[in-house]
């Protein structure tokens, strides 16, 4: 498989469409939602019914119900409200019935789950066949593997791409590298809600830098900013000559309490080798399918921008 032919992860996105649809069709529950667990939170990513749960609903992991679940708790639960494992949850009340099972990632971790969740109570003539969600949560599992086990393939072919193309005067990433790498990022932030952030960085004063001093001064600086930039980068961080006196960086695996930690630590490295800068920042969050890095880098411009202007004499 190549980088431009997504099969295994089309086949999840498309499973999961499936089976949740089946689901709010065949079941006496009104929503069904394949979700993601990312660090402190579940965010829901392929829903069916949309009374309760909506794609892209973030709920603190702790206040779940599948979080009880997995912590031993019933799977199917026809009123909550009388489970004493539920009872005491914020949503219990607007939630009266709920089933969930795990899904696993490919190296065994806990990727996120398949519920199912009802304003009603089930009644007694009303069932929920756990072993067909079972089953269903086997498949997705197994095409998580899938997934897993192409994306070292796809990723290394990816990067190799977009590291070829490269900026003349500073050696990083293009304009066209970065297209590539949001592409591909953009599409596991849509299918498996992977967690991301974005940095914004403008050089301060280059224009006068060029005015006083000549064009290959502000080309000196320039690539002195992109050496710092480059060598603050960790594992995940892919930096890119934006445009012009801009750069950008897509970090991989993050949220938004990581961000300061990240923004300190490219200005420290710029600062180190003499460069000042305005940088902003913000998180991927998962909204309408394509559009969540380009908010985030929305964001994380006039994030910047407000510094820059803050800074000003």
């Amino acid at each position: 498989m190549d980088a431009a032919d997504p099969t295994d992860l089309e086949t999840f996105v498309a499973s999961a469409g499936r089976i949740v649809a089946y689901l709010n069709a065949r079941t006496p529950f009104t929503d069904w939602s394949v979700s993601r667990v990312a660090g402190e939170e579940q965010v829901h990513l392929h829903v069916a019914g949309g009374t309760i749960l909506h794609t892209g609903d973030r709920v603190p992991w702790d206040e779940t119900f599948c979080r009880r679940m997995l912590a031993g708790a019933s799977s199917v639960v026809p009123d909550a409200c009388l489970d004493p494992d539920y009872a005491d949850l914020p949503m219990a009340g607007a939630v009266r019935g709920y089933a969930g099972v795990p899904i696993v990632d490919g190296d065994g971790s806990l990727f996120g789950t398949l519920c199912g969740v009802s304003g009603a109570p089930l009644q007694s003539r009303e069932r929920i066949d756990g072993e067909l969600l079972d089953v269903f949560s086997g498949l997705l599992s197994a095409q998580l593997a899938l997934v897993h086990s192409s994306a070292t393939h796809r990723n290394s072919a990816l990067v190799a791409e977009a590291l070829a193309s490269t900026d003349r005067l500073t050696g990083l990433m293009n304009r066209r590298g970065w297209d590539l790498v949001v592409a591909e990022a953009q599409e596991r932030v849509d299918s498996l809600g992977d967690r991301a952030g974005v940095l914004m960085i403008d050089l301060d004063g280059l224009k006068a830098v060029n005015d006083s001093r000549g064009h290959q001064a502000g080309d000196a600086l320039i690539t002195t900013a992109a050496t710092a930039l480059r060598t603050a980068a960790l594992p995940g961080h892919r930096v890119a000559r934006y445009g012009g006196d801009e750069f950008a960086v897509y970090v991989e695996d993050a949220v938004a309490a990581d961000l300061p930690a990240l923004v300190s630590r490219y200005a420290d490295a710029l600062a180190a080798a003499g460069v000042e800068a305005s940088i902003g920042a913000a998180p991927v969050v998962l909204g309408a399918p394509g559009t969540a890095i380009e908010l985030a880098l929305e964001e994380a411009d006039a994030s910047m921008y407000a510094r820059k202007v803050s800074r000003r004499p």
